[in-house]
């Protein structure tokens, strides 16, 4: 095959997987971590949170085993917070100032001494300690399994996408899957590996 043929048949290639959208687009990432890594992520269910622990335990499961092979992530539910990972939180909008009356959940993060990284609602400005995952308890939405995956996302560091197949959307109504994607899997070997 000469070289012209070669260029115009990559290209068409290129445009194929393009146009139909099997191209590799990992889930976009903050740029921040957590600082222990996630070999050994602990995390600890409030009592306000409760009624979220199989919500919760579905997602801790499903970033440990992606279905897309070995990621570093290891997760243990513990039953105190201390020096924990990720605390999860059951609260409403006249309880915490931050949620809205609309909001299912949001995530912050924490440095070793207690203080916020960044604002809440604000991704982390530099690498952190430990975060707090807040579910809405006024929210129906905030039930939805795909909730607390996505909330752990963010723990992780990862970002919002446009791609609606990644758990890391940002609308659950338009969100078309119901577990952790390849892109979002990639996102975590790309920033603890």
């Amino acid at each position: 095959m000469n070289k012209k043929l070669k260029k115009v048949s990559l290209v068409v290639a290129v445009l194929v997987l393009c146009l139909t959208g099997n191209v590799f687009a990992m889930t976009p990432v903050c740029g921040y971590v957590f600082t222990r890594g996630v070999g050994n992520c602990c995390y600890y269910v409030d009592g306000s949170a409760s009624g979220y622990s199989s919500q919760i335990s579905s997602a801790s499961g499903n970033w440990v085993d992606t279905g897309y092979g070995w990621n570093p992530i290891y997760m243990t539910a513990v039953s105190s917070n201390y020096a924990t990972h990720m605390d999860f939180y059951g609260r409403t909008s006249s309880s915490d100032s931050y949620l809205d009356s609309d909001m299912a959940a949001y995530t912050s993060y924490w440095n070793t001494d207690s203080t916020l990284v960044s604002p809440r609602g604000d991704g982390p400005t530099h690498n952190y300690f430990y975060t707090e995952i807040i579910l809405n308890q006024n929210v129906s939405d905030s039930y939805d399994y795909r909730v607390a995956k996505h909330e752990m996302g963010h723990a992780f560091g990862l970002d919002h996408t446009s791609n609606n197949y990644s758990i890391m959307y940002p609308n659950l109504y338009q969100m078309y899957v119901s577990t952790v994607q390849r892109d979002d899997h990639d996102a975590i070997n790309y920033l603890y590996n």
